[in-house]
């Protein structure tokens, strides 16, 4: 019998196959970021339960499901990855992907709790199957190519259609809402489309990993996977190399949740916008497009810096960044379209370096693990910060749903907690990041090595 692995072409890599596979991260990227910018906001808006609920609601399946789903997709895929190449999970995401997206925003008519209990119910289903598409995808990065350069121009390209995939996200679906009238129909209507979207970007990923990936079949398997793989898996998240990076990341991971799912608000109720969601759009356009453009400026810095002290640069922008737009937003639309575009200059360098350091981690043989760990910070920490600690901070500073529904003018206390999401706490957080990396990396020999 042919094994699933064996199926796959002649290796051969190039630009054509990094393009294709960097097209599969507008799926994961559309997974990501649509639930971060909008689901807190439909929950408190369109369904009027209160923002404590509505985060918890969103962070358990997260926190459950995300963690759990990333690390055993990893481990199954390390595993198996001799008799079934991981390309095959993109598969099976691009199947699954559809159901989970429309369920997501299709809530029946219940009480707050009821409601809030559907969602967290549909969000776990959402929560496997962005497992099953995204770890894969990660650890095939760290496949295409055993050269650490390399890695970060694949990296790169995938930033590049991280981008498109946040365009989709974070500006075509907000201004769609707002133009179909913002209301839970509105939110149904995106999930059709998205849910066409995502499984075409994962079948063209699917194929351009089919075509290459020398790599997966040089890596060695870590010796005693078989009989120990919990113990082996715990040692190896614990080292210093995966620790203090992921640490790092995790904290940006938080703050740019929490500024990403607070920005609507920020700018509905700090600036006092009624047109908040097109700005967010356009906002977002203008972040992508720097993204794009950037990245060849990171490239050439990490070269020349090394991949961790680009990291710590740009991590500290980033946090300098979150604090100026809370300080000088109320200066008008075009200092925020300036702000916009340093947002997307500043967080795609840490993004890049942090995705490309990790693709390097893989040589090791476990390239799905610390992909599982990977992708399961990222959702975490988008979660813990702009769903769970956002949610928290708008409730406990007085924020109410039900005025929020009817269109009316929120407390003072309540926009000051909008004020402490968008930009003193992802700042702090920002900077807080930037020490574990400067001052942990430097007692890890790989990490150091990277600077």
């Amino acid at each position: 019998m042919v094994s699933l692995a064996s199926a796959t072409a002649p290796a051969r890599t190039g630009a054509r196959v990094y393009v294709a596979y960097g097209v599969g991260q507008i799926a994961g990227q559309v997974f990501r970021d649509v639930p971060s910018l909008l689901l807190l906001f439909f929950m408190t808006n369109a369904l009027g339960v209160q923002p404590a609920l509505a985060g918890v609601a969103i962070f358990v399946p997260k926190l459950v499901f995300g963690l759990v789903c990333d690390v055993c997709v990893g481990l199954l895929s390390d595993r198996f990855k001799a008799r079934i190449a991981r390309r095959w999970w993109l598969l099976l995401g691009a199947v699954g992907a559809p159901f989970a997206l429309i369920l997501l925003f299709h809530v029946p008519i219940l009480s707050e709790v009821g409601k809030a209990a559907y969602v967290a119910s549909a969000f776990s289903l959402y929560m496997a199957i962005f497992a099953v598409l995204s770890v894969p995808y990660l650890a095939i990065a760290g496949e295409l190519s055993a050269d650490p350069g390399q890695r970060t121009i694949i990296m790169a390209w995938r930033l590049v259609f991280t981008a498109v995939g946040v365009l989709i996200a974070g500006s075509f679906s907000p201004i769609f809402i707002q133009i179909q009238g913002g209301g839970q129909k509105a939110y149904e209507a995106l999930s059709l489309i998205l849910a066409t979207v995502c499984p075409l970007a994962l079948i063209i990923a699917f194929f351009a990993a089919g075509r290459s990936a020398p790599a997966a079949r040089a890596t060695p398997r870590p010796p005693g996977s078989a009989q120990f793989p919990v113990r082996e898996a715990l040692a190896a998240i614990a080292a210093p190399r995966v620790s203090v990076l992921v640490g790092a990341n995790l904290l940006l991971l938080i703050s740019s949740g929490m500024a990403y799912a607070s920005m609507i608000y920020f700018l509905t109720y700090n600036l006092g916008r009624a047109d908040a969601l097109k700005q967010v759009g356009f906002i977002t356009l203008i972040a992508c497009a720097t993204i794009i453009l950037a990245q060849p400026l990171w490239i050439g810095l990490a070269r020349r810096l090394g991949k961790r002290r680009t990291f710590l640069i740009s991590s500290a922008l980033y946090g300098c960044l979150c604090l100026s737009w809370g300080l000088f937003g109320r200066m008008g639309l075009g200092v925020d379209y300036l702000l916009a575009a340093i947002l997307g200059l500043t967080n795609s360098g840490w993004s890049l370096m942090g995705f490309s350091m990790v693709s390097d981690l893989g040589d090791d043989g476990r390239g799905g693990l610390y992909a599982s760990i990977w992708v399961a910070a990222d959702k975490i920490g988008f979660a813990l910060g702009g769903t769970l600690l956002a949610g928290l901070i708008l409730s406990a500073f007085g924020f109410d749903a039900g005025r929020a529904m009817a269109g009316l003018v929120q407390p003072a206390s309540a926009v000051q907690g909008v004020w402490l999401c968008f930009s003193a706490g992802p700042a702090a957080l920002s900077f807080a990041a930037t020490a574990v990396l400067g001052v942990g990396g430097v007692n890890s020999p790989v990490l150091a090595r990277a600077a």
